[in-house]
């Protein structure tokens, strides 16, 4: 059964499409499971990274969400039966790699599937400039030119932030109705946030010093996650409400969410000045947020993500200091981020 990305899902539902026809139109197309090399390669690297995320409900979720009775219910509902074989659920809970023309759930929600699919860019971003480099030896010009590559390669990161907080949104705000509606699925994680949930059990922020210490986000930093996570919520809000068909669950609970976060996206507006961010508050208070709306909502979505962009290439946080007395505090981070033994 065929991998769909959870953008790619998300936008067929918002269009109106199927599954069905999703696996039509990407019949001949190689999937992102071609490209997933497993979180296997990485931990040669990256030890103490996935460490920390062997203590999430991230990786817990392979071996402990198929056995849930609730998850069995969900799929009675649905018609389905096999949870990590389904296409549905395989998109937001695991990282599925083909093998034999088929996909296979692999791991949990690992590497590949918040930083993308490795294949074209892991062994670049693993060149530390030729045999017996390592990490401590590599020159800052070389280091910046090989992260510089693997970007463009398609490796998603710190330098690609609003990219990478795509990837949270396209499963934390849950894009198909019929599981909800139908499911009982939740129509999203309830509280998500991109700063609260990144500060918190999946912080893997480990310096390159070697030390064994996960720090939290510099300030600059955590306005900065605060805000774009401000802006997907609206965006992919607007996107669900468009892909909505009925009066239900789904419907209600995604206009909710997405007209909360405009009007946070407003206050923030009075807060700094930042010309990409008013011009996107402009876009989100004149859609209207109802049902078979599609083409108004899908258009705002759009120019909020054209917005985003330019907003994430010029801003860095510093800009961003009046939304301090609106930060989430280490209280409300979800989960307990992980802490290496000191010895």
């Amino acid at each position: 059964m065929r991998h769909y990305p959870r953008a790619v899902l998300g936008a067929a539902l918002a269009a109106g499409l199927t599954l069905a026809d999703v696996a039509a139109a990407a019949a001949e197309t190689p999937g992102p499971g071609q490209k997933i090399v497993g979180p296997e390669t990485c931990v040669e690297c990256h030890l103490d990274q996935i460490q920390v995320w062997k203590h999430t409900v991230h990786q817990h979720t392979f071996r402990e969400l198929p056995r849930k009775p609730e998850t069995e219910a969900m799929l009675g509902r649905l018609g389905l039966t096999r949870f990590k074989g389904e296409p549905q659920c395989q998109a937001c809970h695991f990282t599925t790699k083909d093998v034999d023309g088929e996909s296979q759930a692999v791991a949990g929600i690992a590497c590949e599937s918040c930083h993308g699919p490795a294949a074209d860019w892991v062994k670049t971003h693993g060149d530390y400039g030729g045999p017996g480099a390592t990490a401590a030896s590599e020159t800052p010009a070389h280091r910046a030119a090989r992260l510089a590559r693997a970007d463009a390669a398609g490796m998603l990161g710190p330098r690609t932030i609003l990219a990478l907080g795509q990837a949270c949104y396209d499963c934390h705000l849950v894009p198909d109705e019929r599981i909800v509606n139908v499911g009982g699925h939740p129509a999203g994680s309830p509280g998500f946030n991109l700063l609260t949930w990144l500060e918190g059990e999946v912080r893997h922020d480990v310096p390159r010093t070697g030390d064994k210490v996960n720090p939290e986000a510099p300030l600059p930093r955590r306005r900065l996650l605060f805000v774009l996570g401000c802006i997907l919520e609206t965006e992919h809000g607007f996107r669900a409400v468009a892909a909505a068909t009925e009066r239900a669950t789904f419907a209600l609970a995604q206009a909710r969410r997405a007209d909360a976060a405009r009007r946070l996206l407003a206050r923030i507006d009075t807060l700094v000045s930042v010309p990409e961010l008013s011009e996107m508050v402009a876009v989100a208070q004149a859609a209207r947020l109802r049902l078979h709306n599609r083409d108004e909502l899908v258009a705002a979505a759009d120019r909020l993500a054209q917005l985003a962009r330019a907003f994430a290439a010029r801003v860095d946080g510093s800009q961003l200091a009046g939304v301090d007395a609106l930060l989430p505090g280490a209280a409300q981070y979800r989960g307990t981020p992980y802490q290496f033994p000191q010895s």
